[in-house]
């Protein structure tokens, strides 16, 4: 399908979620898979209206027959596909294929499509790939395809884009190589729209019963990308080594907005790292205890923890703050190298402590399977995380296995030191799961159901 400005066809947009199929590791305390809102369509959605188009979502986590939904797109339809590594390739792929082969014009973004823009586009049937955080080059698209582009004005955020690869021509060229990537370690204050609640039609279905916040619990985005490089998380390579901020007053007036639609009792951001500026995680949280005055959880990277003062601390519980999630990683000094996560594992029972004193629940999260690792590491990070427990038992831990998560330093140190096999196909990155120890020769097969039978102790509802 290829559309004019002379001859515009297209009128509606369908975004489509696809299932991740994590009940087994993220269950919630009513035992099914944890349901989020799909943020990343709400921030598109306005983009799509702007330019004329209804919008839809179609979110197969939450509606069985979703292949129906989709089987009834034709040529008038845009199919908006998110792409995380993973499960959730498979929906992404068979969903696509539906659409375009009915004539609709499917276009891929997220985090996988950020990291392989060319392969996505080369071995799926995306007409058009949008890399990076995506807001100013879906908008371009969307004009494009209606008729109605005009030219891309310079913003705050000009920087990230926008570039789409597309097929038979490029809107906006994207070298082959290249991502959409501002500077290296910037912070970016997001121009983008707020959000278009009214693309969900069932709230409900993005309530989740959470042991640890609340029997209400919905989330929010604040912040995307992450300033950090730990060699393990692709979030560096996703975001370009930069931090997109939505203003604090915004996304408190929206989370106001969306508890008032579902009756939530609860808030879990989803920012990769919430606290990165502690200025600002202050000011959300006193505006949100104003505002909102329900508990909430937030990411918490471990050296931001050890960085905060106990005024700090106990000031963001008495502002709602009930959970933090925090990488710890490994408790082992060489692997913390390693991993570039650049704390003190030595200070990992005073963090424990601190919380609990503070009234704040942890979930501490660890990796085993560190190449050239020694042997040991697998009790000493087991038994770390249940010294922890011991401390308090209403902190959680999660253990998972390291996997080739595309786009890392640590993916590109296993494939030299010959590890393997590696996904080389967009099919084969569907197949990445980090609770099952799948990288032949770097785990350690005798620890594989040890730390299985440690997670179902260390933290509830997890089966993996």
């Amino acid at each position: 399908m290829r559309v004019t400005a002379q001859n515009p066809v297209v009128t509606d947009v369908w975004f489509f979620q696809p299932r991740t199929l994590a009940k087994a590791n993220y269950a919630n305390s009513g035992g099914r898979e944890q349901t989020w809102t799909p943020w990343w369509a709400c921030y598109l959605a306005p983009a799509a209206t702007a330019a004329g188009l209804r919008t839809h979502l179609i979110d197969a986590r939450t509606d069985p027959a979703w292949q129906q939904q989709v089987a009834r797109l034709g040529p008038g339809d845009v199919l908006a596909v998110t792409t995380m590594t993973g499960a959730a390739l498979r929906d992404a792929l068979a969903a696509s294929q539906m659409a375009r082969a009915a004539g609709s014009y499917v276009v891929w973004g997220g985090p996988h499509a950020t990291l392989f823009p060319t392969q996505c586009l080369a071995e799926s049937p995306a007409n058009a790939v949008v890399p990076g955080f995506g807001h100013a080059g879906f908008a371009l698209l969307m004009r494009r395809l209606t008729g109605t582009a005009e030219p891309v004005t310079a913003g705050p955020a000009a920087a990230l884009g926008p570039r789409i690869l597309t097929e038979g021509g490029d809107p906006v060229p994207l070298q082959a190589s290249r991502t959409a990537r501002p500077a290296s370690g910037a912070l970016v204050a997001a121009d983008d729209p707020l959000p278009s609640l009214g693309l969900i039609r069932c709230w409900e279905n993005y309530v989740n019963p959470d042991v640890a916040i609340a029997d209400r619990t919905v989330n929010y985005v604040t912040s995307e990308g992450c300033l950090r490089r730990c060699t393990f998380c692709s979030e560096p390579q996703t975001s370009g080594h930069a931090w997109y901020v939505r203003p604090v007053t915004a996304a408190v007036d929206t989370i106001a907005e969306m508890v008032n639609l579902c009756g939530a009792t609860g808030i879990k951001l989803h920012d990769p790292n919430f606290f990165h500026d502690l200025d600002r995680a202050g000011e959300f949280g006193r505006r949100l205890a104003q505002t909102v005055g329900v508990p909430w959880a937030a990411s918490l990277h471990p050296a931001d923890l050890q960085a905060m003062t106990d005024e700090q601390l106990h000031a963001a519980a008495a502002a709602g703050l009930c959970r933090v999630l925090v990488g710890l990683e490994t408790p082992v000094p060489e692997l913390i190298k390693l991993s570039n996560k650049r704390y003190d594992p030595a200070g990992i029972p005073a963090m424990a402590r601190r919380l609990t004193a503070a009234g704040i629940r942890g979930m501490f999260t660890f990796i085993v399977g560190w190449p050239g690792a020694d042997p040991g590491h697998y009790q000493q990070t087991i038994d770390c995380a249940f010294a922890i427990r011991d401390l308090d038992p209403r902190h959680q831990c999660k253990i998972h296995f390291l996997e080739p998560w595309p786009g890392t330093p640590i993916s590109t140190l296993l494939q030299r030191h010959g590890y393997g096999p590696m996904p080389t196909t967009l099919a084969g990155w569907a197949d990445v799961d980090y609770y099952q120890a799948q990288i032949a020769g770097l785990h350690d097969p005798a620890y594989t159901q040890i730390v299985r039978d440690a997670n179902r102790a260390l933290s509830p509802y997890v089966d993996a």
